[in-house]
């Protein structure tokens, strides 16, 4: 390959990550030892780990790259510390973390702990600990600045030089639409000792209206500017690939079938008891932009001519098509989010945008107007597709007209050298 020629200049990769989370690990754990996860980036929670060993373990074994969570944000949070994130090693077992254990002396000592279990677990990249901001004069945002500077020399201390330190940015979208906000949050990340800066807007995320979307991707230049590469954090679909294929993120996280969207709203509120998570949306369908209940999928399957359009037709993702898909939903979903992102890495940088605009959102715009004619023996699942279309039309219009703009500059590559060729674990799956 090396005497490839590109009219465009080489296609730099887009980074992808997956975030374990608190659940479906041990599905992870059972595509991995099939040769059947295709992402080679892996986030752990630090109030998993103990449950999840044997999934790290398996990771490291394959080669892959692994990122820790410290959950900071969620330990520091009157709304989030007192559920499954209490398990994190650095815990306040008395309460919320507050600035103060974050200082240079405290009982918890949650910097040290933090370098210790890094270097002890062999983890490639930590996401320093950061808190949720209500804006550049939130007191816990000097507070982070601080506490990252001198995680990075802890870490170097403890013998962990090599571990990459990255930036968790969480805010609410209204601030991270808002100039001032942002210039002045991104002035002062400007000299901060990290690898990258990962964005989680609360409010945003792959169900984004075409404005949102936008509003974000014009929103991430600044942070652009200052030459650090960003990651889209807990954003996943069209909304994703919009942002990548724009140049304003150099990489995206989410998780399988979730964490594709971040919402915040109850962080600051005491917990409910009763409060449920999840929505239980785990069927992706194929090239329309799409999470569904398994029990929706089966009334849409039902339709007439549904088959042929709602079937999985990649044969290495799911032989038997649909039914596959149900068996199977986290793999799917997995393995066609990896495709989506392949198909863009492989794309030059000049012509990225003109390629998501005019392959693939073009092809789920036609996909999914496709799907919305269909005689669906339920009307609630209808509407939501037929929103889901004009969603999808509207996007592509709003994006052109930004794409036309010519006013955007690309995020800084993502580096590569601490994990192994992704090639490795596409020979893999088959």
């Amino acid at each position: 390959m090396d005497n490839v020629v590109y009219l465009h200049g080489q296609p730099e990769p887009i980074t992808q990550f997956l975030r374990v989370g608190f659940s479906g690990h041990r599905r992870l754990e059972q595509l991995l030892s099939a040769g059947q996860l295709p992402l080679a980036r892996i986030v752990i929670d630090a109030a998993a780990f103990r449950r999840q060993t044997d999934l790290v373990g398996a990771i490291q074994a394959s080669g892959r790259e692994l990122t820790l969570d410290t959950n900071a944000a969620e330990l520091s949070s009157v709304g989030k510390f007192d559920g499954a994130v209490r398990e994190a090693p650095w815990a306040n077992p008395d309460g919320v973390l507050t600035p103060a254990h974050f200082g240079r002396s405290n009982d918890l000592d949650v910097l040290g702990a933090v370098a210790r279990f890094a270097v002890e677990h062999r983890f490639q990249r930590v996401l320093a600990p950061a808190h949720l901001l209500t804006g550049v004069k939130d007191r816990w945002f000097h507070v982070d600045l601080e506490a990252t500077r001198k995680l990075r020399t802890l870490l170097d201390m403890e013998g962990g030089k090599g571990i990459a330190l990255d930036y968790p940015l969480l805010l609410p979208a209204s601030v991270l639409n808002d100039p001032t906000e942002r210039k002045a949050l991104a002035t002062d990340l400007t000299n901060l000792p990290i690898d990258s800066i990962w964005v989680r807007a609360s409010g945003f995320g792959a169900d984004a209206t075409a404005a949102g979307v936008r509003k974000y991707i014009a929103a991430l230049q600044d942070f652009v500017a200052i030459g650090q590469p960003i990651i889209s954090d807990n954003v996943g679909g069209m909304a994703a690939l919009a942002v990548v294929a724009l140049g304003s993120a150099c990489g995206v996280a989410h998780g399988a079938a979730e964490k594709e969207r971040f919402d915040a709203s109850d962080w600051n509120r005491p917990r409910n008891s009763k409060q449920r998570g999840g929505g239980g949306y785990t069927v992706l369908l194929p090239g329309i932009d799409r999470l569904l209940k398994r029990t929706e999928a089966e009334v849409l399957i039902m339709a007439p001519h549904a088959r042929r359009l709602v079937s999985c037709t990649d044969r290495t993702c799911c032989p038997n098509g649909f039914e596959d898909t149900l068996k199977d939903p986290r793999g799917h979903y997995l393995r066609q989010r990896a495709a989506q992102c392949q198909e863009l890495s492989s794309i030059p940088d000049a012509v990225k945008a003109q390629h998501f605009l005019d392959k693939i959102l073009t092809e789920a715009d036609r996909k999914a107007r496709q799907i919305a004619k269909l005689r669906i023996n339920d009307e609630r699942l209808s509407a939501a597709l037929h929103k889901n279309l004009t969603r999808l039309d509207r996007l592509r219009a709003v994006l052109e007209d930004l794409h036309g703009t010519g006013l955007m500059g690309r995020s800084k590559v993502f580096p590569t050298a601490r994990v192994r060729s992704h090639s490795a674990h596409s020979r893999d799956r088959n």
